[in-house]
Formats: structure tokens, C-alpha cells, sequence
């Protein structure tokens, strides 16, 4: 590491003496070399201090001083040593002349001290600076796995990684959203064009490392580096700041990258694992049982909504993986009043009302098909579910099919509410058990489909007329309503209506 001029020519057991102006000496030097060569530049490197004894000048009988000073200006030489007395007398005036006149800083060694003195306090500095480079980087590696293990976990060890490198640092999830809370860290908002480098690179699905410098900005120097395996990147890492990252900076982003990277995937595979558990808890919160269910879902950093919310229901079986994943992150984010679970056919998702309008805007981006509840609360969902499933069936691909304007399209949207389903399932509830009466009420919905003609009912349910006519008998009997009346049909079809069969196996 580079080591100050001034500093060298300053230390006193070297008793050197300056003959430039003091202004010149303020440049550090890398190296030290030493040489009696009239051109020892092929063997110089930019920011080296020269040592020389002028034997040079002596061998030469017309030795041309502004040439040799020239040169070594032009091979990027720092400084110019000159030890008198052991060929010269006192060190040449044409060459201080030379040296003052382009700036180059020059300075006398005395004969009792030898050149390798200079270049052993070089060395030494370079030795110290380094042993203290890698002390600051272990410390810093240390301070950075306490805080990420720590209350504040990633957010907190960024924040930590950042003081330490003086830089700029954001950790992002698998869907490019910053964790950590930027309000307890100071973290400072993520530029734009940051963010754009980290969604691409997301986007490829391959690990990645990205260095670039970008113009214009104070923090010009920008590293961004995805995290976690090809195809399965759990999130990804941000560094910006005004200076180049040096090698040791290298080595403590390397220990950050890594924390994140276990603490996102352990996350990810937490959330994987946790899905049965939500389902189970999910059958409580239809019983009722809201505020136990509040308290065990904040384990998982889940937040349920506080009072009015909608449900959304989309069709499992149509909904990719990578959907689903985003959908259960955005639950776990601590600014979301968000829950999403599988219940039966179906990934239904609890959206607190005041972030309606951002959710919309998620299932319209992504062109996903979704049935959405009017807002109710808690003593309603049950019915909410209702609803959202029924405005699924009919909603058109890609698109976002809400009760209300169901239920304006047609009077029948009504039988989906709470009331007309929990009476239709007391009232069914013992054919709907029974493998035999859960058979006769799909076929009755067949039957029903074709305004209770046989012939075109018998034939898509692939049986004969009279099959159809002795378990339609069949099913009257069970749930003693007169089939062959227009309001026993009726009263058929509203329930059959009201619940739906498809969630039974």
C-alpha cells in the first residue's frame, strides 16, 4: 500500500534533507528502487521512488541532466533519492535545477544511510498497513455475522456492511424487493437503475456477479451479485459507493453475500415447510378462531388483516410455482396485512382493504384469472370464500372477476352469500357425505344444466335415459323433494348453486 512521501523524508533517523519544495513531496510512493543506469526506466514502475549515487553523471563526460529527469517524469517516477559521498560531492545543482523545474521532488541521503533503510521503511509501512487492512476487514466480517443473527438479522448486517466499507448496501429478496426495514437501518432509498440491474439479473435465473461504473452519480462504483443456486436464485445484493472496492472490501461483501444467501434460502425453505401448518390454521380461522390464529402466523413474520378485507381466489392447479412463491413473500413482508394459503382446489388469498388496490394491480400485471370477494370481516369469511370461488367460475382467463359486479350481472350471484350456502350444506349435508348422494348430485347439476330433458343429460353423463330417471328417484327420496315438480327443482338448483361439489374429492 502506497506510503506517504512527506512521511519518508520527514523520518528522522533517515536525517534526509529536501531540495525540492516542500509542495512537491506531497504524492505517496509504492515502491523503492535503485539504480545508477542513465535510463533506468524500462526497469521503473509508475509510482516508484528511485534511489541513485549519480555514478551516471561521473561516467558520463557531458551528462545532460533535464533528459534524465525527463525520462523519469515520463516513466511515472514519484521521487528522486540522491546519495552523496559515495561517488559525487553534494548533489549536482543542474539536477536540482532539472528537478525543480519540472516538479519532480528530490532529496538528499547522506552517506551513513544506506539505501536499504528507505526501502525497508517502505516495506515495513506496506506490511503494517496491510496486517492492519486485514485486522479492519476480520473485524468488520465479525461485527457483520453478530448483526445478522442479531434482532435485526439481514437488514441489520447490511447496515453494519455498509458503515464498515463507507458504501451503500441493500439486500433484495427473490422478487427484487429490499428486505429490511429501512427506518431502523437509515438505509437509504435504491436508485432506479440498481433496481433495473438486480430485476435482469434475477430475471437470467443465473448467478451472477456485476461490477460497472456509472456515470453522473456520486456513487459511481456499483456491484450487484445474485444469490442462491442457477434456476432457484433466492434473492440478490447491492454495493455502491464514490471509490473503487479493494480486495480486502471484496473479502467482507464476499461474508455478507453468503450470510444472505443462507438466511434467504433458509427462509425460503421455512416458507415451503410452513404451508401445511397455514392450511391447518386456516380451518380455524373459518371456525372463528382469529385472534389464536393472529398470534401463531406472526411466527412466521405473518401478518393477518386487521379488520375489513377481501378474499381473492385463483384455481391451484393453474397457478405456476413461482406465482405462488411471490404471493406467500409478499405475505411475509412485514408491511403486509396479506395471508395465502391452499384450501382444497383453490390458493386463496386474505388482502387487507387498504391494499386492495395494490393487489389488483399485481394480478393484472401478472395476467392472472382471480374471483374477488366483496370487503367483509371476520365473522363473514366463510361466506367471502363463497363468494371468491363463485366469481372464479366465472371468471374469463387473465382477468379479475369481483362479486359485486356478479351479483349485478345476475340475480343467482346471491346464492353464494353466507347464508343461502350454510343453510344449502345443512340441508344436503347427508347426501354430500355419502359417496352414493354425492354421485347423484353431480348428475342432478347434469340433469339440471339441461332444463330436466333425459335424453340430452343421459347422454353427456354416458348412461341411459332410465338410469338417469331411477337415480334422479333415487335422489329424491334422500333429500325429499318432489324431482318431478318445477319447485322441487328449483329448490334443488338453488342449493346445488349455493355450494360447490368440486371441493369434495
Amino acid at each position: 500500500m502506497p506510503t506517504p512521501l512527506w512521511d519518508i523524508v520527514t523520518t528522522p533517523q533517515l536525517a534526509l534533507r529536501a531540495l525540492t519544495s516542500h509542495d512537491t513531496f506531497d504524492r505517496s510512493v509504492n515502491w523503492v528502487h535503485n539504480s545508477d543506469l542513465d535510463d533506468p526506466t524500462p526497469f521503473l514502475t509508475e509510482g516508484q521512488l528511485l534511489l541513485t549515487t549519480g555514478r551516471q553523471f561521473v561516467d558520463n563526460p557531458a551528462p545532460d541532466f533535464d533528459s534524465y529527469v525527463a525520462r523519469l517524469l515520463t516513466a511515472g517516477v514519484a521521487a528522486l533519492g540522491f546519495g552523496t559521498e559515495v561517488i559525487t560531492h553534494g548533489v549536482p545543482d543542474k539536477l536540482i535545477d532539472a528537478c525543480v523545474a519540472v516538479g519532480l521532488p528530490l532529496f538528499e541521503v547522506p552517506y551513513r544511510i544506506p539505501f536499504i533503510a528507505i526501502s525497508r521503511l517502505v516495506a515495513d509501512n506496506e506490511a503494517e498497513q496491510t496486517r492492519a487492512g486485514f485486522d479492519r476487514a476480520l473485524a468488520a466480517q465479525n461485527d457483520i455475522a453478530r448483526a445478522a443473527v442479531g434482532k435485526g438479522r439481514l437488514g441489520a448486517a447490511a447496515a453494519r456492511a455498509a458503515e464498515h466499507l463507507d458504501c451503500h448496501v441493500w439486500i433484495f429478496d427473490a422478487d427484487g424487493e429490499v428486505v429490511g426495514d429501512p427506518s431502523e437501518t437509515s438505509m437509504p432509498d435504491c436508485p432506479p437503475d440498481i433496481r433495473s440491474s438486480v430485476n435482469t439479473l434475477l430475471a437470467r435465473a443465473r448467478r451472477a456477479r456485476v461490477a460497472d461504473v456509472a456515470d453522473n452519480t456520486p456513487d459511481a462504483h456499483r456491484i450487484v451479485q445474485t444469490l442462491g443456486a442457477s434456476s432457484r436464485l433466492c434473492g440478490a445484493v447491492a454495493w455502491s459507493r464514490s471509490s473503487e472496492f479493494g480486495d480486502l472490501d471484496r473479502s467482507v461483501m464476499t461474508v455478507l453475500a453468503a450470510l444472505a444467501e443462507v438466511s434467504l434460502e433458509q427462509t425460503e425453505n421455512l416458507r415451503v415447510g410452513h404451508r401445511a401448518i397455514l392450511e391447518q390454521l386456516f380451518q380455524l380461522l373459518k371456525d372463528g378462531r382469529v385472534d389464536s390464529v393472529r398470534r401463531a402466523v406472526r411466527v412466521a413474520g405473518i401478518e393477518l388483516p386487521v379488520q375489513r378485507f377481501a378474499v381473492a381466489a385463483l384455481n391451484l392447479s393453474d397457478t405456476s410455482a413461482s406465482v405462488r412463491d411471490v404471493l406467500e413473500r409478499r405475505a411475509a413482508r412485514p408491511e403486509s396485512r396479506f395471508f395465502a394459503v391452499a384450501d382444497g382446489r383453490h390458493l386463496l388469498v386474505l388482502i387487507d382493504a387498504g391494499q386492495l388496490a395494490a393487489e389488483r394491480r399485481f394480478f393484472s400485471i401478472n395476467n392472472l384469472t382471480v374471483g374477488l370477494s366483496g370487503e367483509v370481516g371476520w365473522t363473514e369469511l366463510t361466506g367471502a370464500i363463497t363468494q371468491a370461488t363463485r366469481s372464479l367460475d366465472a371468471a374469463q382467463p387473465g382477468t379479475i372477476t369481483e362479486f359485486e359486479s356478479l351479483v349485478g350481472e345476475s340475480f343467482f350471484g346471491l346464492l353464494a352469500t353466507s347464508s343461502v350456502a350454510d343453510i344449502a350444506h345443512a340441508r344436503l349435508a347427508r347426501v354430500i357425505d355419502s359417496p352414493e348422494g354425492l354421485a347423484l348430485l353431480r348428475a342432478a347439476q347434469v340433469w339440471l344444466r339441461h332444463n330436466g330433458q333425459w335424453d340430452p343429460a343421459a347422454r353427456e353423463l354416458g348412461i341411459h335415459r332410465h338410469g338417469l330417471k331411477t337415480r334422479m328417484q333415487r335422489l329424491a327420496d334422500l333429500t325429499n323433494l318432489g324431482l318431478d315438480s318445477f319447485q322441487g327443482r328449483a329448490e334443488l338448483w338453488a342449493m346445488l348453486a349455493a355450494i360447490d361439489l368440486n371441493e369434495k374429492p
